[in-house]
C-alpha cells in the first residue's frame, strides 16, 4: 500500500450535500480496497473551461493508502460517475504525519482554501508588462532592472525572437508617435 493524494472535482449541485460526497469518495475508495485517511472540501470555483456543460465545480482533497495496481480502477470508476467530473491522483511522498494530523483536525465541511482570498492563478508577476519583467525568475535584489522592449502602437513589445536579429521583415514598422 502506498500513500496517495487525490483531488476530486464534483459537480457543484451534488456537492452541496457533504455527507453524500464523503460517502461517494469512501465508496469508490472501498472498491479498490483503499483506506481513506482524510477527505476535505478544498474549494468551490468557477472552472477555466466547461466540463460536461458545467461552469462551476467543487474540489475535494483526499489522502488515502491504496494498492498501486488498483489506481487505474479508481480512475475508471470516476469516469463512470455522474457526480464526479474529474480526478487527479499523485503519490503523496512528502506528506508528514504532522501535516496529516493538521488536516484530520480541520472541519471537512469548511473549505480548506476559501474562494475570494484575493489571489489569482497568475498573481506571481512573471511576464507582467507593467513590472517590466519578462519570463523566468523574479528580479534579484540589487540586480539592475531589465528594460522592457520598445513601445509599438501603444503596446510594450517583448524581447525579440531568437535568430531574427531583433527585426522581422514580415511586420511593417510602426512609429510610436502614431
Amino acid at each position: 500500500m502506498r500513500r496517495y493524494e487525490a483531488m476530486f472535482l464534483f459537480d457543484t449541485p451534488a456537492a452541496r450535500d457533504w455527507a453524500g460526497i464523503d460517502q461517494e469518495v469512501r465508496r469508490l475508495c472501498g472498491r479498490i480496497e483503499a483506506q481513506v485517511l482524510v477527505c476535505l472540501k478544498y474549494d468551490e470555483r468557477k472552472l477555466a473551461f466547461e466540463i460536461r456543460r458545467r461552469k462551476r465545480g467543487t474540489y475535494v482533497l483526499v489522502y488515502m493508502d491504496a494498492p498501486p495496481e488498483r489506481i487505474g480502477d479508481l480512475e475508471r470508476d470516476v469516469q463512470l460517475s455522474e457526480v464526479i467530473l474529474r480526478i487527479i491522483i499523485v503519490r503523496a511522498e512528502n506528506l508528514t504525519e504532522e501535516k496529516l494530523a493538521q488536516l484530520k483536525a480541520h472541519n471537512p465541511e469548511v473549505a480548506l482554501c476559501p474562494a475570494g482570498d484575493g489571489r489569482r492563478h497568475d498573481d506571481h508577476g512573471y511576464g507582467d508588462r507593467r513590472s517590466g519583467r519578462w519570463g523566468g525568475e523574479p528580479e534579484a535584489a540589487g540586480a539592475p532592472a531589465r528594460e522592457p522592449g520598445p513601445v509599438v502602437a501603444g503596446v510594450v513589445a517583448g524581447p525579440p525572437a531568437i535568430g531574427t536579429g531583433g527585426l522581422r521583415s514580415d511586420v511593417p514598422a510602426v512609429d510610436a508617435a502614431e
